[in-house]
């Protein structure tokens, strides 16, 4: 699987086989974070990894999972991760250079290399962090700012084209369709891509 090919397969999956995700994998998961770049090269992230089973029971429990299609979103028994990395920012530079441009590209790093070890993942944010703090036994000086939860995808998610509604606004909820599948509508690319200059003409060669 090439890159092209996992951009493509990643989606954000809520629900998950039950195998095991191994140390191993994990590892290479922080790996792929870890060489992701940083703002200034400061490196203020730290990350959890679990795959415990009843710790991750008691991690899930401190997640809200997709208010859009809530209460269906949220994994079932059965359904659930099987191993989360918990990111965690180093207090003393959040202030310094903004933590949130390091966590995108490193949590995506970790999401496109879970897709080729064949795991999905579901970044969340909505979190119990003060609870996870105590769990994790996260000390003083880190602060515990969101969750990858990881696991064999359960489900496959379909996008497709933004549209607008009746209203005439963009609809941009993502919403479960007759099948239980989750469907996520995206812009289209004529819509965000720009030849030039906002607004100019397309490409050569393109109606």
């Amino acid at each position: 699987m090439d890159v092209a090919q996992a951009i493509a397969k990643r989606r954000t999956v809520r629900a998950f086989g039950q195998e095991p995700v191994n140390e191993a994998t994990l590892a290479s998961l922080v790996e792929a974070a870890r060489c992701a770049p940083s703002a200034a090269n400061l490196q203020p992230l730290e990350y959890v990894a679990v795959n415990d089973p009843a710790l991750c029971q008691e991690i899930f429990d401190c997640l809200k999972w997709a208010a859009y299609t809530h209460p269906v979103g949220t994994p079932g028994p059965g359904q659930r991760p099987t191993a989360y990395l918990v990111a965690c920012v180093r207090v003393e530079y959040k202030a310094v250079v903004g933590s949130a441009y390091d966590l995108g590209a490193a949590l995506m790093s970790a999401m496109l290399l879970a897709v080729q070890e064949g795991l999905a993942s579901c970044w969340l944010k909505s979190i119990n962090a003060p609870r996870l703090t105590e769990l994790l036994s996260v000390p003083a000086g880190l602060e515990v700012d969101s969750v990858l939860a990881l696991g064999r995808p359960a489900e496959e998610p379909a996008t497709v084209d933004l549209a607008k509604g009746q209203t005439g606004r963009e609809v941009i909820r993502y919403w479960r369709d007759q099948n239980g599948r989750q469907v996520v509508p995206k812009r289209p690319l004529a819509s965000i891509l720009h030849w030039q200059r906002h607004g100019g003409p397309g490409a050569p060669g393109q109606a």
